[in-house]
């Protein structure tokens, strides 16, 4: 006689998550995806007209998602009533391992990266300085599953640049330089839906 499963725990491709992703992130000027395929073209991975990948990362992508509440009692109970949420706060962590001048431009909020010659030599330069205002941007975090290559894709409407602390280190031993960045996801208030104001979820079936 066959035994009843009293674990119910059902591990697949769909259910189970683990792997790298990729960041992407387009001008706030961007139309909005509303499929994955406006991101990146579903044959060749290659980003769309627009979307800009940010290479390699170091200590993976993180999404976290936070809140505060406030809580309702009254004098005749001994415990809280009830409770609503009063602020939502959502952001988006990674490193990133390829130190071009525009991930760095990105990433330390600088100025447009210029291409001039000097000396002979063609030459890039950016400026980092003490902007008073953040670039708003699109941000998408995509990945896909090694087992069945079925692609998942975090969407988020308008992200900035949050206060982080970062050092660029040369040396000739330890890691290799990587630059931390964390983006604020912005609530869209221009959404009427009010559960989808920060980002979306879609999964390839």
């Amino acid at each position: 006689m066959a035994t009843a499963s009293f674990d119910r725990v059902f591990i697949n491709d769909e259910s189970f998550v683990r792997g790298a992703a990729r960041l992407l992130w387009a001008s706030i000027s961007q139309a909005f995806p509303t499929k994955i395929g406006d991101i990146i073209n579903m044959s060749t991975f290659d980003p769309q007209a627009g979307w800009n990948d940010l290479g390699a990362t170091k200590t993976g992508i993180q999404i976290s998602i936070n809140n505060a509440e406030e809580n309702f009692d009254v004098d005749q109970i001994l415990g809280d009533i009830a409770s609503s949420p009063t602020n939502w706060e959502v952001s988006v962590g990674t490193s990133l391992a390829e130190m071009t001048l525009d991930r760095l431009a990105l990433s330390w909020e600088g100025s447009a990266v210029t291409q001039a010659a000097e000396d002979g030599q063609q030459v890039k330069t950016v400026g980092i300085g003490q902007p008073t205002t953040y670039v708003q941007r699109r941000l998408a975090v995509v990945f896909r599953r090694p087992s069945n290559n079925k692609i998942r894709a975090y969407i988020f409407r308008k992200v900035q640049r949050m206060p982080q602390d970062s050092t660029v280190t040369h040396a000739k031993t330890g890691e290799q330089i990587s630059i931390p960045v964390r983006f604020k996801c912005i609530a869209d208030t221009s959404v009427a839906d009010i559960y989808s104001r920060f980002f979306t979820i879609k999964d390839t079936v």
